[in-house]
């Protein structure tokens, strides 16, 4: 199984480096994490694919009807219902 090494901050390439930063205050506002999560840490090897994930997920994620809290919950049980590895 490949592996993608894990980019330490001072490693993030420039352009990635705000993106980084708006995460993490997104992460800790809603999840109350303060650290970058893995998914979003193996991105910043590729900055345009990054900033395109983080504009899929703040659309999937804007407040509405569903809990952003609720949202991942659904995605977490989907994962293991598929058997996913991570």
């Amino acid at each position: 199984m490949a592996t993608i090494r894990q980019l330490a901050d001072n490693e993030v390439p420039e352009a990635a480096r705000d993106l980084v930063e708006r995460v993490k205050r997104r992460e800790k506002r809603v999840f109350g994490i303060d650290t970058l999560s893995n998914v979003w840490r193996s991105m910043t090897h590729h900055p345009e694919y990054m900033r395109a994930s983080w504009e899929r997920s703040r659309a999937t994620m804007q407040r509405g009807d569903v809990p952003p809290l609720v949202k991942e919950m659904v995605a977490s049980a989907v994962s293991i219902v598929n058997a996913c590895d991570y």
